[in-house]
């Protein structure tokens, strides 16, 4: 029978089917992976906190919490294992977002959208795999997925012209991956200009998701991830990375990554909300305990056990994921639109459980001063992302349920069906 290290070596790969070989000592090592990246993730969380105000007052995660993130290995939780990468279980990554998000909803959100694109440089040609992971497996890219530049063929390759906005994280990032609808194009900073004004919001101000100009800029073919070969399951980057983690969906991992800020945000502000209510009194602090108060006691009951509820199913559909991939097999279509609205979800879950605890936080939750109002602005900025639409997941959700024929594919929209 083969063994996984036959299986980790490429021309073993080309020559069978890899999904037939044993996984299971690939699966413990991953799993360990992710263990020992959580335990380090627990060392950084009371400087990442520090720096919270730091982060919403410049508008950028402080390069001392991002130098904090690489140290816990957690941009290279997706790089592959030949460049020095982890490739550990992405339920383990989630968590690990979950806990900064506590400490930073900011910080949480450009350590998800940092590293979910290693995983997509994974599955592009060896090629461009060597040129990203180069300068060392804590390689970074931001992105920008909506169609709003201008794209032209030419020759081997395209050429980029205009303006991409939302690129969370660029400032800490060495590439930007910019949407042109089918297809995805890898661009190394030095190729773009940041606009560094144009991050003028209020909730999750700290992730620096500015607009970012190209001009006349030549992206050769071999950068260009083209979706339509996920959709063949002829993806380049397989012919090295045949494994179970580079199996699993991009586009699923890509649009659950979001949840995992919005569920530790979620979670921390309610932390914080019964912290400030131990001390509160009523009537303008000459009443009795706001901790008395039956209406809070409901309340509280019931946005803890929302956002807990949410937290354990997110993390245990990612779970359930992984072990399948590992067994050799796929997810089913109904598995995964599932699983995309039970994320989408969760986002709302936890905007609205916060709004519902809102009323009886106090006039002194309003102070800028006070996390609390930070949370919910970062949590409503949070429900605008694409990702969170909870509709149109509902919608895929119930007609594949239904058997209802899908859209057909045509981007990186519709993909998230299919694969």
């Amino acid at each position: 029978m083969s063994t996984l290290s036959d299986s980790l070596n490429p021309a073993t790969i080309t020559d069978s089917n890899p999904r037939t070989l044993d996984w299971s000592a690939y699966r413990e090592r991953a799993l360990s992976a992710g263990q020992d990246y959580l335990a380090a993730v627990d060392e950084i969380l009371e400087g990442v906190r520090s720096r919270r105000e730091q982060s919403e007052a410049e508008g950028r995660v402080p390069d001392a919490t991002v130098e904090d993130m690489i140290g816990t290995g957690l941009f290279r939780a997706f790089t592959p294992l030949r460049y020095g990468g982890l490739e550990m279980d992405p339920a383990s990554f989630f968590e690990g977002i979950m806990k900064i998000a506590e400490a930073d909803a900011s910080a949480a959100w450009i350590a998800g959208q940092l590293n979910v694109h290693s995983f997509e440089i994974a599955l592009m040609s060896e090629r461009m795999q060597d040129e990203f992971w180069a300068t060392g497996p804590d390689t970074r890219a931001s992105s920008s997925y909506a169609p709003i530049g201008k794209v032209t063929e030419a020759g081997d390759g395209y050429v980029l012209n205009g303006t991409w906005t939302f690129s969370s994280g660029v400032d800490h990032a060495q590439w930007v991956i910019l949407g042109g609808g089918d297809k995805a194009f890898v661009v190394p900073i030095s190729d773009v200009t940041v606009d560094h004004d144009s991050w003028d919001v209020q909730g999750l101000k700290g992730t620096g998701s500015k607009s970012v100009s190209l001009t006349d800029v030549f992206v050769p073919d071999y950068r260009v991830h083209k979706f339509v070969d996920t959709y063949n399951d002829e993806n380049p980057g397989w012919a090295v990375n045949n494994v179970p983690l580079y199996w699993m969906s991009f586009s699923a991992v890509f649009n659950a990554t979001p949840t995992n800020t919005v569920l530790g945000a979620g979670l921390g502000g309610i932390n914080t909300f019964i912290e400030q209510s131990r001390l509160r009194l009523t009537r303008q602090g000459t009443g009795s305990p706001i901790a008395q108060n039956p209406f809070l006691h409901l309340k509280v009951a019931e946005a803890l056990t929302k956002i807990g509820t949410a937290r354990e199913r997110h993390l245990q559909n990612w779970r359930m994921l992984f072990d399948i991939a590992c067994r050799g097999e796929e997810a089913t279509p109904l598995e995964r639109m599932r699983i995309r609205y039970e994320s989408a979800q969760a986002n709302a879950t936890c905007f609205e459980s916060f709004a519902d605890i809102w009323p009886i936080a106090g006039a002194a939750a309003s102070a800028s001063s006070n996390p609390l109002q930070q949370t919910f602005r970062d949590l409503m900025a949070a429900r605008n992302h694409g990702s969170a639409g909870r509709e149109l997941a509902a919608g895929q959700y119930i007609k594949t349920l239904f058997g209802l024929p899908p859209a057909p594919f045509t981007d990186f929209g519709t993909l998230a069906y299919y694969k």
